[in-house]
């Protein structure tokens, strides 16, 4: 067969599928105008959510940069000359200051109660009222946060500042409970040495000497290279 004649054929059946397909799109135009109209409003509801959800996010974000930057901002006393006001950006008092943070982290936290910014901030919260003196608030929160970390970090970081918390308020028991849990998760993110310095150290408060030994011991044994083996063995020596 000559190369013109095999040309031509090949013309004539792409003529043809093209008319084949251009009939079934036509006699099928309303389905296809119908599929075509729900995958264009699907897109645009899936890009529109991820348009807003990343927005949402970066406003997190920015709440909770923003009240990082109140937690630590300056403390400056306030002008004695008369007229004179606060310097921007600083606080009169550290009271004021942790006041104006808690205030800042807690709307963050009510605003993205689900989202990691939110779960940051109720921690952030906790350590602020810990640190204020707030022993039994902090507890309340860090436990909140406990409860609503999921499997993030802030789960085993609650967790370890509510024994804090705990240790504060005297119920040594409760405390000693929580650190012993924690410092028996291999697979934790919390490093596993300063678990076992904060359970010794409660346990000296608590007055369970054996115990407390038995922590100190552990970390010199098992963390040569940690920064607390130095004071868990001059713990060791003072306690006998």
């Amino acid at each position: 067969m000559k190369s013109q004649e095999r040309h031509h054929l090949k013309q004539n059946e792409f003529a043809v599928t093209t008319a084949r397909v251009a009939e079934v799109v036509m006699q099928n135009r309303d389905r296809w105008l119908v599929i075509a109209g729900a995958v264009v409003v699907v897109g645009a509801i899936a890009g529109g959510y991820l348009f807003m959800r990343g927005r949402a996010a970066d406003q997190a974000s920015a709440a909770f940069g923003a009240a990082l930057l109140i937690e630590g901002s300056q403390v400056v006393p306030a002008p004695t000359v008369p007229g004179a006001q606060q310097q921007p950006g600083t606080f009169p008092t550290e009271t004021a200051r942790n006041d104006a943070a808690l205030a800042a982290f807690k709307k963050v936290a009510d605003e993205y109660p689900n989202d990691e910014t939110g779960r940051a901030a109720r921690y952030r919260m906790a350590g602020l009222h810990l640190r204020s003196g707030r022993a039994a608030e902090a507890e309340r929160l860090f436990a909140e946060a406990a409860n609503n970390a999921g499997s993030s970090l802030y789960g085993p970081m609650a967790q370890l500042g509510r024994a804090q918390a705990l240790a504060v308020l005297g119920k040594f028991d409760d405390a000693l409970k929580i650190l012993t849990d924690l410092s028996g998760q291999r697979d934790s993110a919390l490093p596993i040495d300063g678990v076992l310095m904060e359970l010794a150290r409660v346990s000296e408060r608590a007055g369970k000497t054996q115990d407390a030994r038995a922590a100190y011991k552990r970390v010199v044994d098992e963390f040569t290279q940690s920064t607390y083996a130095g004071e868990a063995r001059q713990r060791l020596a003072a306690i006998g």
